[in-house]
């Protein structure tokens, strides 16, 4: 299908995906799933419009929650965005759509509206609940446990394949019967049922000492991520709820005082680490794919689950912890899960009885990635245009994409060129790079043609894996990118989607990242030399350190929290914490940044890993997000957020795009 033909409001990677034929979703077919949709209608009224239009052959499900927002998941077949018959009504009724990951949902339709499972369950509900979306829930941990069991009220497993677990003393879990796909856990039930509860589950696996067999709890339950000594999930949340505080378990930080005296471990007395906790286990195949494209939907739908937990009139406060996001994306507040999180924390706002929602994100890792390239146009006139290298690693076993972002008004005429290694040229005006003679399979290696998004154009660049396959392989090594075309003081911003792999996950890929060869020759052996604030000189390059904030979370909300990291030995910025400014200013850099590393040699924050009394470091501004929840949390109890030091004053632009208001002590 010819790119063009596409109606505007579709995404970049939704377009790949139609024009690769969903090449690359290998556990993909459509019988036995579904697309999962993450939409902005026009206006409210033709979300009602759209769902009347649209056909029933297409199996359309939408989200059963109705807040009465222009923003929306849909799960459908594929044939929803690939028939013809079907784009005007995209036209008319939809701004923007995106593309997540395909679900496999269970026979039968959703419920119409989200269950209140904060009635399900024997407990009442506090004032305070926090939730986590991550990869990885020890829900029988120490550190979450109370004389009457977990704190862990609900997990949602959202992984395609997870099955509820059938034994001769009931069946332990069950599939959302809102939502329809994945496998949800109870903590209990007020009203007696077949199913096992978290609690009892727990139970199940009590020794005769009256300890718990946490392995055989989580293995018998095929809980994968949990079967590792360490996961990312378990981490954030003992940092944000567990019973001892980051603050306990590392020596005195505050000025003044001797970092390597010990620790204290006293245990925790503020309001988080007695909350009750909600869990959104995400995808496997979503872990496995670093680019974080996939959120958009599992997050939405993850934070509306989140939701259902908290009863109206009686929990105040909801922090959502995400420490998770992308590197591409428009960077100026308008992506459409950026905005899809601004829509939700409108709605709960504290008002009428709903309780008001909080959400915290990371900062991201990408400072010192190569990952970002801002440069000013030359103008037509000059020859030359402006030219840097993709440098792809060989045998990388997933697709690498890159984004190119401008301001529309200044995109007309600008012509983006992809060269390989070798000299194949495709450029935005004649799509991908043919395969060479003889090879049957087509290519979609390339540069697509711009797209308007918003008030900006996109160009998607896109690199097939460089692993030996059948068929056309590209080839590793510098790609050259080149923009002709650029006016006069036009500004150009480019972004590397990360492909290395998270945590627990051997995939085979390999992360790729910009390079600036004139730079290099001209002025790197100079750079090499001048080593100030923990960092060497980039002065004079098109990679920009700087501008690389997580692609979600540049928007500026009051609401919506941004936590970067420092190092607590020398009080300096974590070297790999990411900076503002958002691209178009609306967000100048993190709120504030909170301790992510000890000291250069003694990276990262330890916390609990996967079983009880188990500790980990891990490195990331991912353990800066939910120290941050932490704090907020104190404020529902009146509790007073600790004053920053360190603030960075209004003439220190660079401070305050790097460490935002200042660093925050840990909690």
């Amino acid at each position: 299908m010819a790119q063009m033909e596409l109606p505007s409001c579709f995404d970049p990677y939704l377009r790949y995906a139609i024009a690769s034929d969903f090449k690359y979703f290998k556990f993909f077919d459509a019988r036995n799933f579904k697309l999962s949709l993450l939409v902005e209608f026009r206006t409210v009224a033709l979300a009602k419009t759209f769902k009347t239009d649209m056909k029933s052959d297409h199996a359309i499900e939408f989200s059963p929650a109705d807040h009465g927002s222009r923003y929306t998941t849909i799960r459908a077949h594929k044939s929803v965005v690939t028939d013809p018959g079907t784009f005007p009504i995209w036209i008319k009724c939809v701004s923007r759509v995106e593309l997540s990951l395909p679900v496999k949902p269970v026979t039968g339709p959703p419920e119409k509206i989200l269950r209140n499972r904060w009635a399900e369950g024997k407990e009442k509900s506090g004032e305070l609940l926090i939730g986590v979306l991550d990869d990885g829930c020890p829900f029988a941990a120490a550190q979450f446990l109370t004389a009457s069991g977990t704190r862990v009220r609900g997990i949602w497993d959202q992984n395609r394949n997870k099955q509820p677990i059938t034994t001769v003393a009931g069946v332990f879990g069950q599939v959302p019967s809102d939502f329809t796909y994945g496998v949800e856990f109870l903590r209990d039930f007020a009203t007696p049922t077949s199913q096992i509860g978290l609690n009892e589950w727990i139970g199940l696996h009590r020794t005769t000492a009256g300890s718990i067999d946490e392995d055989g709890c989580y293995a018998d339950a095929d809980f994968k991520p949990l079967k590792h000594r360490l996961s990312h999930g378990a981490h954030v949340l003992d940092v944000v709820a567990g019973s001892i505080p980051t603050s306990s378990r590392i020596g005195p930080s505050r000025p003044g005082q001797d970092r390597r005296d010990p620790p204290s471990f006293a245990v925790a007395t503020d309001p988080a680490s007695g909350a009750d906790l909600v869990f959104v286990q995400f995808p496997e195949d979503g872990i496995r794919d670093g680019t974080g494209v996939w959120l958009k939907a599992y997050v939405e739908e993850g934070i509306q689950y989140i939701m259902t937990f908290a009863e109206p009139n009686r929990t105040k406060k909801v922090i959502v912890n995400l420490s998770y996001g992308p590197t591409t994306g428009p960077h100026d507040g308008t992506a459409l899960l950026e905005e899809a999180l601004n829509a939700l924390v409108t709605y709960y706002d504290g008002t009428q009885g709903k309780p008001e929602l909080e959400i915290v994100l990371p900062a991201g890792n990408a400072y010192l990635s190569e990952g970002h390239v801002a440069c000013v146009g030359p103008g037509t006139t000059q020859a030359g245009g402006i030219e840097w290298m993709w440098r792809l690693p060989p045998d990388n076993s997933v697709l690498c994409f890159a984004e190119i972002w401008m301001s529309t008004n200044d995109a007309s005429g600008v012509v983006v060129t992809l060269g390989s290694p070798s000299g194949l040229i495709s450029t935005s005006t004649a799509g991908p790079i043919p395969p060479p003679n003889g090879i049957p399979f087509p290519s979609f290696t390339g540069a697509y043609a711009p797209l308007t998004w918003g008030s900006s154009t996109v160009w998607l660049l896109a690199v097939e894996p460089t692993i030996a396959t059948s068929g056309f392989v590209p080839e590793h090594g510098d790609w050259m990118i080149r923009i002709d075309g650029v006016g006069a003081n036009a500004k150009v911003h480019a972004y590397a989607a990360r492909s290395d792999p998270n945590m627990d996950v051997r995939s085979g890929a390999k992360l790729s990242y910009f390079v600036d060869p004139k730079w290099q020759r001209t002025r790197s052996a100079d750079a090499s030399c001048n080593y100030a604030n923990g960092e060497f000189d980039q002065a004079g390059s098109q990679i920009h350190r700087y501008g690389t904030l997580n692609g979600i979370a540049t928007a500026s909300v009051p609401t919506v929290h941004v936590a970067g990291g420092y190092i607590i030995s020398n009080r300096r910025k974590s070297r790999y914490s990411s900076a503002g400014p958002a691209r178009g200013g609306t967000r100048y850099g993190p709120d504030y940044v909170l301790p992510c590393d000890e000291s250069y040699a003694l990276a990262g924050i330890r916390a609990g890993g996967n079983r009880s009394r188990a500790v980990f470091r891990l490195v990331g501004t991912s353990t800066a997000a939910p120290q941050l929840a932490r704090q907020l949390a104190k404020l529902g109890s009146g509790l007073l957020f600790p004053t920053p030091t360190d603030v960075p004053s209004l003439t220190d632009v660079a401070g305050r795009e790097s460490r935002g208001g200042g660093n925050i002590e840990p909690s």
